[in-house]
């Protein structure tokens, strides 16, 4: 702003607003790729953590109540899909005589649709729909591998042992991402 007298005020030309815009918008074009590589590694890292912490739930329902509580993949209707993709949902019931469904609305501890970002996919080994939970907190079976990738790059891995535990791993960049291990 200029003043050209006390008290007198113009405002700015419009060199010095076209100077301004023009900056903004090549400070706003530089910070776009990152901001997308930015919002890759949240919306990655939200799925891991999503995950992580609904395998420590129905591991921990499991041990506490002291009944097998199933993991599988839903797509929020109360019953397991019987697939590997779990990006739609997940479902965690009590499974005390080790159905593949539910038994009725009573036994489901979380039914959750959509749990990650729509760019976001999750699947697991080939052969394993679900992580069934024994009462001492044990997963036997092999081990599942969940692949939480973006687009056609695998980002992360979670690994249930057979000790029902889970550890993640960050991906090496540029791995792809496939249907299983």
């Amino acid at each position: 702003m200029r003043m050209d007298a006390p008290g007198t005020c113009h405002g700015i030309t419009l060199v010095e607003l076209l100077a301004t815009t023009a900056i903004l918008a090549i400070v706003a074009a530089l910070a776009a790729p990152g901001m997308k590589a930015l919002l890759e590694r949240q919306r990655t890292a939200s799925a891991l953590h999503a995950l992580t912490t609904r395998l420590a739930l129905a591991r921990t329902a499991a041990i506490t109540s002291r009944t097998p509580v199933t993991f599988c993949p839903s797509r929020g209707d109360g019953h397991c899909t019987g697939g590997t993709d779990w990006s739609s949902g997940w479902l965690v019931y009590r499974d005390p005589q080790r159905r593949s469904q539910p038994r009725g609305p009573g036994d489901i501890l979380r039914n959750e649709v959509a749990p990650v970002h729509g760019s976001i996919r999750i699947l697991s080994s080939s052969g394993r729909v679900r992580v069934r939970y024994q009462p001492a907190g044990l997963a036997p079976g092999a081990n599942l591998t969940f692949r939480i990738c973006h687009g056609d790059r695998l980002h992360a891995e979670v690994v249930v042992n057979n000790g029902g535990r889970a550890r993640s791993r960050e991906a090496p960049k540029g791995t792809p991402c496939m249907a299983g291990p």
